[in-house]
């Protein structure tokens, strides 16, 4: 309801009392007509009908315009398939779905997915490192990428490190669970998920970041400078491989994450000698399974079992579970505990 400059305050007060509950302070609306000068315009909180009696009751002398307007939100085009959002690029699991019709699924993206500028296929994993082949689909090249999680923000060498989004509520879980002043060891860490998050909660007295991938220890180094505000506990970052962190490390760990899926249980030894003596000592150790039984076979004797969790889809029935496990000194065989399985 357009109004002329002396009639504002009466045209507001009608659309307040013909509307109550809904009108709230009712500001004039601004910029939304083009008027050589400003005069009041006000949008009915309770629609068309308010707006005319509002403009009848108006005093003598005070006109009013009426201009019924009609919005609609614009339609975009529903995502194809599923998508892994980094930075400005859509990643997608190349499958038998897509056989054929690679081109064509990531030009629709692009143009239903606002803000990106690339749609990459995710082929094999390969490599010394274990990383993800990405293969161009649609969009302009892009080499490095930064991805935010949690308001942390961490440089990424597409094609070069492994990164996946859908940890990024697991990342944050377990730095939840971290007590403070804790000595956090992330064994395998990439560009530090896990590492980031457990300092951003400002818990542990340290944490010691590793891993085998120069571009990911490269990250890890650029994204402690990038969220040196946010970060509240020390990160030490390594590069070495994981069998020989005893001879570079003193035990003295409260807390040890292991996410390596395909062959963390294999590493168990080494982690339990990182382990501070005469403490209790936590170890998160992600792996690759068909159940939580499956999950749980083959650890050794000697620690405790507190939990087993699903948290992600792996393959057709398939899943990564992380097995929350208690080295307690003094302690003989693992109690027997079944298994909670719970859905991530």
């Amino acid at each position: 309801m357009l109004v002329a400059p002396r009639c504002g305050e009466e045209a507001r007060q009608l659309l307040r009392s013909l509307c109550p509950g809904k009108a709230g302070r009712l500001r004039p609306l601004r910029g939304v007509a083009p008027l050589r000068r400003p005069l009041p315009l006000f949008a009915s909180p309770c629609g068309e009908e308010a707006a005319r009696e509002a403009a009848s009751r108006l005093p003598l002398g005070c006109a009013a315009e009426l201009l019924v307007v009609a919005c609609e939100a614009p339609q975009r085009e529903r995502p194809p398939v599923s998508y892994v959002l980094v930075g400005p690029v859509a990643v997608v699991s190349l499958d038998e779905r897509l056989r054929g019709r690679e081109r064509e699924v990531a030009e629709q993206l692009l143009r239903s997915v606002p803000g990106i500028v690339a749609v990459y296929g995710k082929e094999e994993t390969v490599g010394e490192y274990r990383v993800q082949r990405l293969r161009l689909l649609a969009g302009k090249p892009v080499e490095e990428v930064v991805y935010v999680e949690h308001g942390l923000r961490i440089p990424v060498r597409l094609g070069k490190v492994y990164v996946n989004p859908r940890l990024a509520t697991e990342h944050r879980r377990v730095a939840e669970m971290i007590q403070p002043g804790e000595r956090v060891l992330d064994m395998f860490s990439g560009v530090g998920g896990f590492s980031l998050a457990a300092s951003a909660t400002g818990k542990p007295s340290l944490v010691v970041a590793n891993d085998a991938n120069p571009y990911a220890v490269e990250a890890l180094v650029k994204a402690i400078e990038m969220n040196k505000r946010r970060l509240r506990s020390p990160i030490v970052a390594l590069m070495a491989d994981a069998s020989r962190l005893p001879e570079l490390l003193q035990p003295v760990f409260t807390r040890i994450i292991m996410n390596l899926p395909h062959s963390a249980k294999q590493f168990l030894p080494t982690a339990l000698r990182l382990c501070s003596p005469g403490q209790r000592c936590t170890i998160h150790l992600y792996t690759v399974a068909h159940s939580p039984e499956e999950a749980l076979a083959g650890l050794p004797t000697g620690l405790r079992v507190t939990g087993v969790t699903r948290v992600l889809d792996y393959a057709p029935r398939k899943y990564i579970y992380r097995v929350d496990l208690v080295a307690e000194p003094g302690k003989g065989d693992a109690e027997d505990k079944a298994p909670s399985e719970g859905r991530r």
